[in-house]
């Protein structure tokens, strides 16, 4: 009786696997990253700029944008140079902000508007205010996209682009000296925003169930 049994546990656990597995690499596959470059500076010189993605998006049920960032997608290989950038255990950023969705333009080819958000950085387990303004724009030939029947059509039809600074020492303690002066900016140009859809909240689990602060 024990070895059927511990058959079916296997195969049980082999099927969890496996269903993780796939979700992930469904999710993977549907999610498109953003164009972004992060310029390091030390006492407002002596800038270091790197580029890698990021990746945007956007939750209809609770009218959120969210921006997440793998700072060790930005680690260029054999790079010696001794920045925070570089420091990949600093792996993760995020951000968050209320957009209403009557506030996202109509599809136009001539339509672009900016937009105030009073969004919030998360880093290092602590949240910090930060505004931002937001450019949203019709992507080209976003009129003829509109006969798309995927889920995400909407969104592929727009472009965004947006920057945010933050010292990285008002979330964190460095012991060494050199980074206490250090400002990050990231810049996202041509932004792609991906529509989270339900069961991708996992891939916002850090912060998708925290409170506004």
């Amino acid at each position: 009786m024990a070895q059927p049994l511990r058959i079916r546990v296997y195969m049980k656990l082999h099927y969890i696997l496996f269903f993780l597995v796939f979700s992930f690499k469904v999710f993977s596959q549907d999610i498109v990253s953003s164009g972004t470059s992060l310029e390091s500076c030390q006492n407002s010189n002596n800038c270091y700029t790197v580029k890698g993605p990021s990746y945007l998006f956007y939750d209809e049920s609770k009218n959120n944008f969210f921006l997440k960032i793998y700072f060790s997608d930005f680690k260029t290989e054999g790079d010696t140079t001794d920045t925070w950038i570089n420091r990949t255990q600093d792996s993760l950023l995020y951000y968050r902000a209320e957009l209403q969705k009557e506030n996202i333009p109509q599809l136009s080819n001539q339509n672009t508007k900016t937009l105030k958000l009073n969004g919030q950085i998360y880093f290092g387990g602590k949240w910090k205010d930060q505004p931002i303004e937001l450019t949203i724009y019709s992507s080209q030939n976003s009129i003829v996209n509109t006969a798309n029947t995927n889920s995400n059509f909407k969104y592929d039809n727009y472009k965004v682009n947006f920057s945010l600074s933050f010292v990285p020492k008002d979330f964190k303690v460095y012991k060494k000296l050199y980074y206490l002066n250090q400002t990050i900016s990231v810049n996202v140009t041509l932004g792609r925003i991906n529509l989270l859809q339900p069961g991708m909240e996992s891939i916002l689990a850090d912060i998708y169930y925290q409170p506004w602060r």
